[in-house]
């Protein structure tokens, strides 16, 4: 059983692509896998989150034949907590007016996630927001949810997504930097967006995430622009 906690440069990279991309390459090796949102910020009650848009993206690639028909049965989602406001989770909570519940605490998320590893093949957690973005009003993140994991004897890694264009280098090397500094060095960096036949600029950020990869021990990897949504190789 394995665990890949999603996070990102930035928020809207298009960590949600990516991780309905990865989901859909494990579900094509017959996997079972399982989607969870820690925290879903931004998202009315009612309407569809994250976890349900990566659900929506598979079960479209399996009605287009890009995956097979028996796929979307194999893949489960589901989200830790919900809060209104599209800010960052604490802010969200701090913001949503008296009543709202606080954010469930790492060893609440934790408890779940052993949870739902115990049915799956493999467990996708996608992050809010960036790499430092906290998800629990201590201030903990998608490194401390790697840590955690870990901790608990359960096989966990980190998977950057980082966009294809200008600005780039920048946001994916203080991401990597700051993961491998706290001793969670990324082992994928997804580059999310990636068009067909890229720019100067894409061409130039893909020759440096290649670097930035190799140097942090991590895999580049990315998903081409368009639909359905799917994890190729960077050379």
């Amino acid at each position: 059983m394995r665990i890949e906690v999603v996070t990102g440069t930035d928020t809207d990279v298009g960590k949600t692509w990516g991780t309905a991309a990865l989901a859909a390459r494990a579900l094509a090796a017959g996997l079972r896998v399982h989607v969870d949102k820690p925290v879903q910020t931004g998202v009315a009650s009612g309407e569809a989150g994250d976890a349900e848009a990566v659900r929506d993206l598979v079960a479209a690639a399996a009605a287009s034949g890009a995956l097979d028909a028996a796929a979307p049965a194999r893949l489960t989602v589901s989200e830790g907590a919900r809060v209104g406001p599209a800010m960052a989770p604490v802010d969200a909570v701090a913001h949503a007016g008296e009543g709202t519940p606080p954010l469930p605490s790492l060893g609440e998320q934790l408890g779940r996630w052993l949870r739902l590893a115990a049915g799956v093949d493999h467990l996708l957690v996608e992050g809010a927001g960036g790499i430092t973005v906290a998800w629990t009003e201590a201030d903990e993140g998608p490194v401390d949810a790697v840590r955690a994991l870990r901790a608990a004897g359960l096989e966990a890694g980190l998977t950057v997504v980082a966009r294809p264009g200008l600005g780039t280098q920048n946001h994916a090397r203080l991401t990597v930097e700051h993961a491998a500094a706290r001793g969670v060095a990324p082992e994928r960096i997804l580059v999310s967006g990636v068009a067909a036949d890229p720019d100067p600029v894409e061409r130039a950020n893909l020759v440096f995430l290649a670097r930035l990869a190799g140097a942090h021990g991590a895999v580049l990897e990315a998903v081409p622009r368009g639909t359905p949504p799917r994890v190729v190789p960077e050379r």
